[in-house]
C-alpha cells in the first residue's frame, strides 16, 4: 500500500478514488460508509451492488451480504478487547408499528449474514468481520428499532439503534470471525 505523506498526495488521491468509483458506476465512495462497503465487498469475496436500499453484496452463486463498518476500538487496560458497535440508522418510518415491523423484519432478512467489520484507521487496515446470521441481527435490533418508532419527535423522522459485540456476548449469539 501506498503511503500518503503530504496534503497534496491525498487530494490526488481522494480525486483518483471518486474518478474510479464514477467510472465503475459505484456511487459515491465517500457517502453511505460506501468506501467501508467497496472493502469489504473486495475482501469478503462478493461484488458492490448498486447504491439504493437493498444489498450491499452479492457473490458469484447469488448469496446477498449486508455489510457494516466501525473502527476498531483498542483494548482495555486489563488488555480485554473493548466492545465494538455498528448502526442500523436510517430507516424509514412507517405509519403503524405493524406495518414497521414487517419491513423492517424484511430488510433484515433479505440477507442471510450481516457482516460487520471492524477497520482500524491509523494501521488503514481492516481488524476482524463478525458474521452474523439474520436472525440473530433481527434480536438485537427490532426492540431498539421499536422504541425510535415511538420516539416521533427527532428532528430526522426515520428510526436507527446500534448493535454491539457486548451484545452478541451477553446473548450468547453465535457468529463466526473472519481475521484479516
Amino acid at each position: 500500500m501506498t503511503e500518503i505523506n503530504s496534503r497534496a498526495e491525498a487530494v490526488d488521491t481522494i480525486l483518483s478514488l471518486l474518478k474510479y468509483f464514477k467510472k465503475e458506476g459505484l456511487g459515491n465512495p465517500f457517502n453511505y460508509n460506501r468506501g467501508f462497503e467497496f472493502l469489504q465487498a473486495d475482501v469478503l469475496d462478493f461484488n458492490l451492488e448498486p447504491v439504493g436500499g437493498g444489498s450491499d453484496g452479492v457473490s458469484d452463486d447469488g448469496t446477498t451480504a449486508e455489510f457494516k463498518a466501525t473502527e476498531w476500538q483498542g483494548l482495555t487496560k486489563k488488555g480485554k478487547e473493548k466492545s465494538h458497535s455498528w448502526s442500523y440508522n436510517g430507516t424509514s418510518r412507517y405509519a403503524t408499528l405493524e406495518e414497521q415491523e414487517k419491513e423492517c423484519r424484511k430488510k433484515i432478512m433479505r440477507d442471510e449474514y450481516h457482516y460487520w467489520t471492524v477497520f482500524n484507521y491509523e494501521e488503514g487496515r481492516l481488524v476482524k468481520t463478525y458474521k452474523v446470521k439474520n436472525v440473530d441481527v433481527w434480536s438485537l435490533i427490532w426492540t431498539k428499532w421499536e422504541k425510535s418508532w415511538y420516539n416521533s419527535n427527532n428532528k430526522d423522522p426515520r428510526i436507527g439503534g446500534t448493535v454491539s459485540t457486548k451484545e452478541l456476548n451477553d446473548k450468547n449469539i453465535n457468529y463466526e470471525v473472519i481475521t484479516h
